[in-house]
């Protein structure tokens, strides 16, 4: 290992764990408006009609969320690329935490009526402004403050607090409804959501702490002036890749991570105790293996990694809900691990580092932003409400599973088409770092290769 690489390494251990810390608020939010839009709002916020249609409601909020999404990738991966990525996590991080907590403090359908969903709505659009750049800056962040041969691994730290966030998220939601009890729908629900808070001001702690990088700083000049109509000007076919590759992170993904509670509560009959605890197993396994799939994206290339796991993804969606439908927890469990594990979390270790090196430093962000969420809006916002629908009208399962298959197969599709675009010099340098450490030369010093 090079000294650049030995002297770089506090630095990015500290990018990467403040990265990962404003991930796991990020998704902490996120999980809880999930499994609140699953088992509470519909009978909390949307009270008319039947069960079905307040499912089908909840879930159109949560949607709501991802449609703000792209609205706050582009302000503030503008803003990113042209201030810094520092400012705008932290600016973005404040906002999910607020928001979070202010949902934990509304009134009832029941005490103001149709107010009460419509500032739901307005608080999830809020949520999803904050959350639109946040996930985008810290990949980028971590990515651009590593070392040179250990990029994947260190931006894969972010994925990994997605989903232990995810799983804390879960698991405080379950602790609170055992703590509450019959309470649990009238005022118990909304203590996950106020602890948000303190998770807040930890997290901006922390990251307050982490140096600007180096890629910014020496991009910043760069004359263009709107980062993301470049992009649309030069770059279409890179966004294009871009946008394709997220279809596994958020069509596919989000079945087993959101749309799997609510079929097994409402479809399967499983106590929401249980449901939300295999929920969280399936996270926390998925989030150890993070770290273990991004070092080996550095050494086999994001590129493969990433298009095993959608293969993978291919042929495990009809198994998984043939295990799934037997309604056994131990196989339910199996199911649900063996698909986070094979499938979700090759991809989202491998997509944390691929796409940052998709992009020049002057328009990372506003790329890696833009690619994200417009694809999160179209596909992760929507994929609870959309595979509800199939479930209704269909009576059964096999339409979702398709449907995971073909989220699959766009993303292999469009990860294989990376090939026809030059990645940035930093990956060309460790392409050959990997290549020459591989056959021995230990030596070989990447910020001296010169890039093809």
């Amino acid at each position: 290992m090079s000294a650049t690489q030995v002297n770089g390494a506090p630095k990015a251990r500290r990018a990467a764990a403040a990265a990962a810390i404003g991930s796991l608020v990020e998704w902490y939010d996120f999980a809880l408006y999930g499994a609140a839009a699953a088992l509470v709002f519909n009978k909390y916020f949307f009270v008319d009609g039947d069960a079905s249609t307040g499912l089908m409601a909840s879930f159109a909020t949560f949607a709501v969320g991802y449609a703000a999404r792209p609205f706050g990738g582009v302000v503030f991966g503008h803003l990113g690329d042209k201030i810094g990525r520092k400012p705008v996590m932290i600016v973005t991080l404040g906002i999910m935490g607020v928001s979070t907590a202010l949902i934990g403090l509304l009134p009832s359908y029941d005490s103001i009526g149709i107010v009460a969903p419509m500032l739901l709505v307005l608080l999830r659009i809020v949520q999803g402004l904050g959350a639109g750049a946040e996930y985008a800056g810290a990949i980028v962040l971590s990515s651009e403050s590593a070392p040179s041969g250990h990029r994947g691994f260190y931006a894969s730290w972010s994925g990994a607090g997605v989903w232990i966030g995810s799983a804390m998220g879960l698991a405080t939601f379950q602790a609170a409804l055992w703590l509450t009890g019959d309470h649990f729908l009238d005022w118990g629900w909304r203590i996950p959501f106020l602890l948000s808070l303190v998770m807040l001001v930890i997290s901006l702690y922390i990251r307050r702490q982490v140096e600007e990088t180096e890629s910014f700083e020496k991009a910043k000049d760069d004359e263009k002036k709107i980062p993301l109509l470049e992009l649309f000007k030069t770059d279409k076919g890179r966004l294009a890749v871009a946008l394709g590759s997220n279809f596994m992170l958020s069509g596919f993904s989000y079945i087993p991570q959101v749309w799997a509670l609510s079929y097994l509560t409402n479809n399967l009959g499983m106590a929401a105790m249980v449901a939300l605890g295999i929920n969280v197993v399936v996270l926390v396994s998925g989030a150890a293996f993070m770290p273990l799939f991004g070092r080996l994206g550095d050494r086999i290339g994001r590129r493969k990694l990433f298009m095993f796991g959608s293969a993978f993804g291919m042929v495990w969606a009809f198994p998984m809900f043939l295990l799934i439908s037997t309604g056994n927890p131990a196989l339910i469990i199996f199911a649900l691990v063996v698909c986070f594990v094979g499938a979700v979390a090759t991809c989202y270790a491998s997509q944390a580092a691929f796409l940052t090196e998709l992009f020049p430093p002057s328009t990372r962000y506003s790329g890696v932003a833009f690619a994200r969420e417009v694809s999160g809006a179209l596909l992760g916002g929507t994929a609870p409400l959309i595979a509800t629908a199939m479930y209704v009208g269909t009576g059964t399962w096999w339409p979702v599973a398709l449907w995971m298959v073909v989220m699959a197969v766009v993303a292999f599709v469009s990860v294989y088409l990376s090939k026809n675009y030059r990645i940035d010099s930093d990956q060309a340098n460790d392409d050959r770092f990997n290549h020459l450490t591989a056959l021995g030369a230990d030596s070989a010093d990447p910020t001296v290769l010169k890039a093809g």
